[in-house]
């Protein structure tokens, strides 16, 4: 299938009544010589460029991925972006720009998890674009720009709003969307000057803080992680280190294993919060000029917000683990963010367990993820934005509600690879019907279905087996939700 588009010629395929065009770049490369570059524009195709393969994914280390397939793919510009369409690209439908979670170390658009056939199926054109991630996408320079990760984001919309109504998208009508690091990104691109009138929407799903690092906080990290390589922090010198290198030190520096071995769960529970994310978008003042807090108390900032998460986000850190984490160590992790024993106690018996570690997974869940979201919907409603807020409850068999256990019901693909592992052979599909259908009306009309949030009644829509409102859901423990 060819379309021709401002930016040239394409040749796509379709399958199964959507049209797929896999790897199309929208910057430049920026590897070898520019990794730390702003990202730059590319002059219209010459000829016809065969979009029918996964392009190269950003360099990131090939980490093993407990909860969902994460491909490397090799290549000089990861600068590219997959397109799902209706196969009849003669529509104006509304546009769904997707970016994926990892943690701003690992992720990429050839994760099978993230294909758009059942989005074209529903009349949605979905993009999924990659973006730089780690120390490229967000080290502080003494000679360059700061948040390239962001800047590539903007590039990529830009892209769409040129570039989409060639495969039947509405470049007035576009949402971005996002999980994880890639919700983080979301908001935070409400404060991005630069990507202002590219999106009318945000669809936000378990976005962690803090949301934005500190200036501060980000130069003595970049100056950490140049003094390791032992180079300067300039864009010529940190070219000129190997990325096998560069990538070696991003690997030390991950946390350990996801799910640790029994030995390690004690110090698990004592580090919690000390292993934050360390690569994230930085409140520069240039790039990003406003916190999502901020930019989303203005009246008018964008159209709508749908914002939500699981509601038991880090449950597959601590809460299902054996043998359970100490009473001691736990103490020392409800420390870590500012809560004491007493404390634990109260999580212990609100969520009627005698298990430690569910306790403090639950207190990370809420004040990592859900009561921001919460502080964000407040913010976003007061200012009159009309705003929608979620929580994701349906218990998978190993995890629970955890982290990343919603993605298959939001992309309807219950059968991509990996799913049934982490779902298990059960997983409901009229709540993968309700969940995807919610988006794709959130992105054709503004209004996912359900009442929108106030700042007095916080009306919030419960996916379980049976979805439900709950007024402020995001306050209530995953028993009360079941329960409601």
């Amino acid at each position: 299938m060819m379309v021709h588009a401002p930016c040239g010629r394409i040749e796509g395929q379709v399958r199964d009544g959507c049209a797929e065009f896999l790897g199309i770049p929208y910057a430049a490369a920026p590897y070898p010589d520019h990794a730390f570059a702003p990202p730059r524009p590319l002059r219209p195709f010459d000829g016809v460029l065969q979009a029918v393969a996964y392009g190269a994914t950003a360099a990131h280390p090939n980490v093993a991925q407990d909860l969902f397939p994460d491909p490397v793919v090799a290549g000089p510009n990861p600068l590219n972006l997959n397109v799902y369409a209706p196969a009849d690209t003669g529509g104006h439908h509304p546009v769904v720009v997707w970016l994926h979670g990892g943690g701003f170390f690992s992720g990429g658009n050839a994760s099978p998890w993230y294909t758009g056939e059942s989005f074209a199926r529903d009349g949605i054109v979905l993009v999924v674009p990659n973006y730089r991630l780690a120390a490229e996408g967000f080290m502080i320079l003494d000679d360059g720009v700061a948040n390239r990760a962001l800047l590539d984001i903007t590039m990529a919309l830009r892209w769409v709003h040129d570039n989409i109504e060639a495969f039947g998208g509405d470049p007035s009508n576009v949402t971005v969307a996002g999980q994880s690091a890639g919700a983080t990104a979301t908001l935070t691109l409400s404060g991005c000057p630069a990507a202002r009138g590219l999106f009318r929407r945000l669809a936000v799903m378990s976005a962690g803080t803090p949301l934005l690092a500190s200036l501060p906080r980000t130069e003595t990290l970049s100056e950490d992680f140049a003094a390791l390589l032992g180079t300067p922090r300039t864009r010529a010198a940190l070219t000129s280190v190997p990325v096998r290198k560069r990538l070696e030190l991003e690997t030390a520096w991950l946390p350990k294993e996801v799910l640790p071995p029994a030995a390690e769960v004690d110090e698990r529970a004592r580090r919690v919060r000390r292993d934050s994310l360390r690569w994230q978008p930085t409140l520069d003042g240039d790039v990003v000029t406003a916190s999502p807090y901020d930019a989303l108390a203005e009246p008018g900032a964008i159209d709508s917000l749908m914002i939500g998460t699981t509601v038991e986000e880090w449950n597959f850190i601590l809460g299902t683990v054996e043998p359970a984490p100490s009473v001691q160590a736990s103490r020392q992790g409800f420390a870590n963010l500012g809560l004491t024993g007493e404390d634990l106690e109260d999580y212990m018996r609100a969520l009627e367990t005698d298990n430690p570690g569910h306790a403090l997974a639950q207190a990370l869940s809420d004040r990592t993820f859900r009561t921001p979201a919460r502080g964000v919907a407040d913010g976003a409603a007061a200012a009159g934005i009309s705003t929608y807020a979620y929580q994701f409850a349906w218990p998978t068999p190993l995890f629970g509600a955890a982290h990343c256990t919603d993605l298959p019901f939001v992309f309807d693909h219950l059968d991509a690879p990996g799913a049934a592992d982490l779902l298990g052979p059960d997983a409901p599909r009229h709540l993968a019907t309700a969940l995807h259908g919610a988006l794709v009306r959130f992105a054709r009309d503004g209004d996912p279905g359900w009442t929108a949030y106030g700042t007095e009644t916080r009306q919030v829509m419960v996916f379980d087996d049976e979805m439900r409102e709950v007024p402020d859901a995001l306050s209530r423990t995953p028993r009360e939700l079941r329960r409601a």
